[in-house]
């Protein structure tokens, strides 16, 4: 009779803990940008003779809506900068690249006039700088679809990305593990570059951080 109480009060405490889970999210806590990430990246992107540089432009910091990792900027080539930074947001309905650039001011852009109709979706603007890209990318595989701006796209790729963990739905139920992680690694290149450079530039550079960080 004990051991049946037993087993009822954990049931009710799992059940709990995963309604707890599900319906009142952890506060932000993005992960670093690891350093095989970024060791994958350099050595895809560095071309023959080509010294490629990174710093660390900003310390990593979180508050109860938004989480950012330290913000890496990597200069592959003359006027053309790479800023990477891992993003996560507490609420699902936030989960946009405007939303999270209100709160990581320094990569916010202001003025931009095209967007991509179709997977890989990004942002991108011309200016008297030069050319900026935006995009946020959920790592996972290297669907193109993994690409995203706003909280339709980037919830999506989540799902999917989060659907294929093994035994989700009974991890879920006994507590185990967390509301979805609603993460991606926010990726804006800057460059002097013109147009059609730029853009070939920038596609290149997807290409290479999603195997980067697949």
């Amino acid at each position: 009779m004990n051991l049946k109480n037993f087993y009822s009060c954990l049931a009710f405490i799992s059940t709990l803990a995963a309604i707890q889970s599900m319906l009142l999210p952890r506060l932000p806590d993005a992960s670093k940008i690891s350093s095989d990430n970024l060791d994958r990246l350099k050595s895809s992107v560095i071309t023959k003779g080509q010294v490629l540089t990174s710093s660390r432009i900003r310390e990593g910091s979180s508050d109860y809506n938004v989480s950012h990792s330290p913000i890496i900027s990597l200069t592959i080539m003359p006027n053309t900068d790479l800023i990477l930074t891992n993003v996560q947001v507490r609420d699902r309905s936030n989960f946009s690249i405007s939303y999270i650039t209100d709160s990581v001011k320094s990569l916010k852009v202001n003025d931009f006039t095209a967007s991509s109709d179709h997977a890989p979706f990004f942002l991108s603007e011309r200016n008297s700088a030069g050319k900026s890209f935006q995009t946020c990318l959920v790592p996972g595989n290297s669907l193109p679809a993994n690409f995203g701006v706003n909280q339709i796209q980037l919830s999506t790729a989540v799902d999917q990305v989060q659907s294929f963990g093994k035994y989700l739905v009974i991890k879920r139920f006994l507590g185990l593990s967390p509301s979805r992680r609603y993460q991606c690694v926010l990726i804006t290149l800057k460059t002097t570059l013109a147009d059609k450079e730029s853009y070939q530039l920038w596609r290149n550079v997807l290409n290479k951080l999603q195997f980067a960080f697949k």
